[in-house]
């Protein structure tokens, strides 16, 4: 045995090598998945059965590196073990969620039941007195069962049972869905080291590994190149358009000048005309305010005339009450004279058939005399009433 070499005890177990390590702790997370998922080998759902295949195919690869084959180079798939997420992404799969519109379902029979016993007592108790009329809450409780308190309690809770039961599974399908992440991003930790290991046993890079990665990527570059010619192709074109609306842009800056200058001088002539008819409406402004002025003139005018015919209209009830005046000293006077024309023809008969009686005759006269006077002096009143009749006439 040579001094340099390490001795091993025989007892001593064989270091497990990079190959082991990784058919290990593939073992191991798959049997973990399968337990926490409760299937097997046959009734693996598919991510994990894709997850499974992806492993046993890197367990292959990983003996064949630790084996020296010259199979597995530097882009096998073995490789894609070590990107982070890699494995994470090939077991993540949606997750059924519960509908949004179910906890809204208490609400809505709450107020629905609700509602149904508002109807009923407004419909039953609004012709009652309010002092006489039950409380809400009491007519409530004598309601039938399905639309009464308990009726509503037990309803509510039906349904939050169901809303429970409904987000149960989707709720076990998360919590699974976690632990397989879990199971899945330990595996990558772990996965690391032993992938550090089987890769630095590659050997170099041969001339012949070079030049194929070269030609691959001279490959990428040459449809980039081709992509970009085509794309500058396009933009050459549309260069040309550019440029010749340009030209044509460049072509009507004059006549765009002429353009503005005209619109200038539409301008300056607007302003003018402007001016003119501010010229011209300054005397219509000026009639505007004595129409304005006329106007305040004639209401003033209105109301003198209100104030006129007001007073006119006092008179005229004036002379009406004279006028029936007048008309009762008339009748006074008609009545006056009719005793008088009888007692002259009295005389008259009475001087005729009897010369004798010329004392009483006499006596008769002055009599006669006294009611000619007062008749006198009724014609005078009736005649002063008559003037100021008229004077009253003239004046209207």
């Amino acid at each position: 045995m040579t001094t340099g070499e390490p001795r091993m005890h025989p007892h001593m177990p064989t270091p497990e090598s990079a190959a082991d390590q990784v058919d290990r702790l593939a073992t191991r997370a798959v049997a973990e998945l399968d337990r926490v998922a409760k299937c097997g080998p046959g009734t693996r759902p598919p991510h994990l059965a894709q997850l499974d295949a992806v492993l046993r195919e890197a367990v292959q690869q990983a003996r064949q590196a630790q084996a020296g084959s010259a199979a597995v180079d530097r882009d096998s798939d073995l490789w894609k073990l070590r990107e982070p997420g890699y494995l994470r992404a090939i077991v993540e799969h949606p997750v059924p969620r519960p509908g949004s519109t179910l906890p809204l379902v208490p609400v809505v029979l709450t107020w629905g039941i609700l509602g149904i016993a508002e109807y009923g007592y407004v419909k039953d108790f609004t012709s009652i007195d309010a002092v006489a009329r039950p409380s809400f809450f009491a007519d409530w409780m004598t309601q039938p069962l399905w639309r009464g308190p308990v009726g509503l309690s037990f309803a509510i809770v039906l349904t939050v049972l169901v809303i429970m039961w409904r987000h149960r599974g989707p709720a076990k399908a998360q919590d699974l869905a976690d632990d397989v992440d879990r199971v899945v991003h330990s595996l990558e930790v772990d996965l690391l080291a032993p992938l550090a290991v089987l890769r630095a046993r590659l050997g170099p890079v041969q001339v012949e590994e070079h030049t194929r990665q070269a030609a691959i990527e001279l490959s990428a570059a040459a449809r980039l190149f081709s992509g970009a010619t085509s794309r500058l192709a396009n933009s050459t074109t549309v260069v040309d358009r550019l440029v010749a609306g340009v030209e044509r842009l460049i072509a009507t800056l004059p006549e765009l000048g002429k353009q503005a200058e005209r619109l200038a001088e539409v301008r300056e002539e607007l302003d003018r005309t402007a001016a003119v008819i501010t010229s011209r409406l300054d005397p219509l402004a000026t009639v505007v305010a004595d129409v304005s002025g006329a106007a305040e003139a004639a209401q003033r005018a209105v109301d003198v005339s209100e104030r006129v015919l007001s007073r006119s209209s006092e008179q005229l009830a004036e002379s009406r009450s004279i006028s029936d005046q007048y008309v009762g000293h008339t009748e006074a006077l008609a009545a006056a004279q009719a005793p008088f024309t009888a007692v002259a023809d009295v005389v008259a008969q009475a001087a005729g058939r009897l010369d004798s009686t010329s004392a009483l005759l006499q006596k008769t006269v002055v009599e006669l005399g006294k009611v000619v006077n007062e008749v006198n002096w009724l014609a005078l009143v009736s005649d002063g009433l008559r003037a100021a009749d008229d004077q009253h006439e003239d004046e209207r």
